[in-house]
């Protein structure tokens, strides 16, 4: 087999913002430490030459890969997080139905060989009007949801995660922002605890199904990449795409908007719009005290004006 240098020079390091990122979480120091020795073995392993690295992101390293067949792929490694833990599971279940396909994972799950997204665009950067792309990221949605989730997939439940959402929120709210109005944080807190208890089915969650997560493809119109996979309700998946697309908030009155956007949504997830919007104030709420935790007083604002025209758009 060949040695690393006889493939490709090093791969290049993670980007600054990626490494500053890691490097102030628990751990991270000594995982980018590691990291170029871990690249190195995955390279060899599995018998790939090493392309540029991609920008972007905030916990993993990727880039482009050729394999041994000379097919074009990528290389993920992220660092061990509760979000991430789950990646090559989602992508396994769903074999490229809605996502790109896991070509294969090392023993932990957090080296991934996944199939190249090519021409690979964002559908945050297409061009066209407004409803129609959120129609192209809801139809991928829709294949994300559209196979049922086997009782034995070791996926984390929603109902966990937001359970724990809750407690950080109640527990946040009077230490950062005691200010915040009363009724949309305690909306927030119940939704939280009452959402995940309450839905009629159970999906494979994409669980940051943003415009810049959807790549242009040539096997489909439109791929998923970079899930935080859970197992739970599918009104939970639905907030970045709504508010990160054409985002309503730049709008005077956003409210028409929003109704309009949900509506949409329901008509082709076949989801209640009350619940859809009621998961995405509850999802803008915790989001904002998350910001508020690390000091991003004025992003945590905005999510929170976020979540005040969803409860209002949605009469909670």
């Amino acid at each position: 087999m060949s040695t690393v240098s006889e493939k490709t020079a090093a791969p290049a390091p993670l980007p600054r913002s990626v490494a500053r990122n890691v490097d102030a979480l628990d751990g991270g120091r000594e995982w980018l430490e590691s990291l170029p020795g871990t690249l190195a073995d995955l390279q060899d392993g599995w018998d790939l030459h090493l392309g540029r690295t991609f920008t972007g992101g905030t916990c993993s390293w990727v880039g482009a890969a050729r394999t041994a067949d000379d097919e074009h792929a990528v290389l993920k490694v992220s660092f061990p997080h509760r979000e991430a833990r789950g990646e090559a599971e989602a992508l396994r279940f769903w074999d490229g139905a809605g996502a790109i396909r896991l070509l294969r994972s090392n023993a932990d799950g957090f080296g991934l060989l996944l199939e190249a997204c090519e021409p690979g665009a964002a559908l945050r950067d297409a061009a066209g009007e407004p409803e129609d792309l959120l129609t192209a990221g809801l139809e991928v949605l829709a294949q994300l949801w559209s196979k049922r989730p086997d009782p034995g997939l070791g996926l984390e439940p929603l109902q966990t995660v937001a359970d724990d959402w809750a407690g950080l929120v109640a527990e946040r709210w009077p230490r950062l922002r005691p200010e915040a109005d009363p009724h949309l944080v305690r909306t927030a807190i119940g939704l939280l605890e009452s959402l995940p208890r309450t839905a009629e089915r159970s999906v494979v969650l994409h669980g940051d199904i943003n415009p810049g997560n959807i790549l242009a493809a040539q096997r489909s119109p439109w791929l998923a990449i970079d899930p935080k996979p859970m197992v739970g309700d599918p009104g939970y998946d639905l907030w970045p795409l709504i508010m990160q697309l054409d985002s309503p908030m730049r709008l005077i009155e956003p409210g028409p908007t929003l109704r309009r956007r949900f509506g949409l949504a329901a008509d082709i997830l076949s989801e209640p719009a009350d619940r859809l919007m009621a998961w995405s104030t509850a999802r803008a709420v915790e989001s904002a005290f998350d910001r508020y935790n690390i000091g991003a007083y004025k992003a945590g604002d905005a999510e929170l004006a976020q979540a005040t025209a969803l409860a209002d758009a949605a009469g909670l």
